[in-house]
């Protein structure tokens, strides 16, 4: 008899890029059962795609683009398995991933936070944006200095505490997790490794920057109504923490890359800040023109 899964994994795609291929056939190979469904909104041919490449499986389409909070909120209507989790069609789950979820939720864990490992370890633009994006979820951080994002959770919590903002263009797990409890704070599990593809190339890493800036410049105006130029400075002086984080969160061959590609993580935080900035600043004018 074939164990019933115990981790449900909800892989969030838009558009139906030829990477959600790669992402689903990574919890394929995971060793354990899991539930999987893809989530797909829109446009483009999930199904097919993965039919073409040998992979069936539960796929659910959605023409019109939505949030991920919404896709999120549809693979969990979808699914039953007692522990939730998600990945994103731009990532793929290291070996391990699953089980190490699994284990520490069946020891009691209501939801559990995960690493980022990096692409391209010997990429220099592939080592800034993954220290410009994930500098607080490096494998080797200790647990007060980690960032405690890309959680899977106990389904229980989403019939007690409501499901996730589907309004929102970014940060609706953030807004998630402050509707729990403190003593539901997600545990720091770095065996539970993300591998996100970072970009490879200057020109796709700054415009990836300063896009991701300006929604969340857009974002943070809204929620706490700090100046856009502050908030473009808070996120330059980051440079500094980085190059700490690396040396504490890295080592060996990847440390030594990393501290190569610094240089470049200072373009790549200008890039983000200066979208920081416009997308405050976009977003205070969208609200006065509302007020007025």
């Amino acid at each position: 008899m074939t164990a019933e899964p115990e981790l449900a994994v909800i892989v969030i795609g838009c558009r139906a890029p030829a990477s959600l291929v790669d992402s689903v056939r990574s919890l394929f190979d995971q060793g354990v059962p899991l539930e999987i469904v893809v989530v797909n909104s829109g446009g483009g041919d999930a199904k097919s795609l993965l039919s073409d490449a040998g992979v069936d499986m539960p796929v659910i389409e959605i023409a019109q683009q939505v949030f991920v909070g919404a896709a999120r909120n549809i693979g969990i209507a979808a699914t039953t398995a007692p522990f939730v989790a998600f990945l994103a069609d731009d990532c793929l789950a290291c070996p391990g991933w699953a089980e190490a979820r699994i284990r520490r939720h069946s020891a009691g864990a209501p939801t559990v936070s995960s690493a980022i490992s990096n692409s391209h370890p010997r990429n220099p633009f592939a080592c800034a944006a993954y220290l410009a994006l994930f500098a607080r979820r490096l494998p080797g951080l200790p647990a007060e200095l980690a960032l405690r994002y890309g959680v899977s959770f106990d389904r229980r919590l989403f019939q007690e505490y409501g499901l996730f903002d589907e309004s929102m263009r970014v940060a609706e797990d953030t807004e998630f997790l402050k509707r729990l409890p403190a003593e539901f704070e997600p545990v720091w599990e770095p065996e539970v490794r993300t591998i996100h593809r970072n970009e490879t190339r200057l020109r796709g890493l700054l415009i990836d920057q300063y896009r991701r800036g300006y929604r969340s410049g857009a974002y943070y105006t809204g929620t706490i109504r700090a100046k856009p130029l502050r908030l473009a400075r808070n996120n330059f002086r980051d440079r500094r923490q980085i190059r700490k984080l690396a040396r504490i969160g890295l080592s060996g061959p990847e440390l030594t890359f990393a501290a190569r590609s610094m240089p470049i993580v200072v373009l790549a935080l200008l890039a983000k800040s200066l979208g920081i900035y416009f997308g405050a600043r976009g977003r205070l004018k969208n609200d006065r023109a509302a007020e007025g």
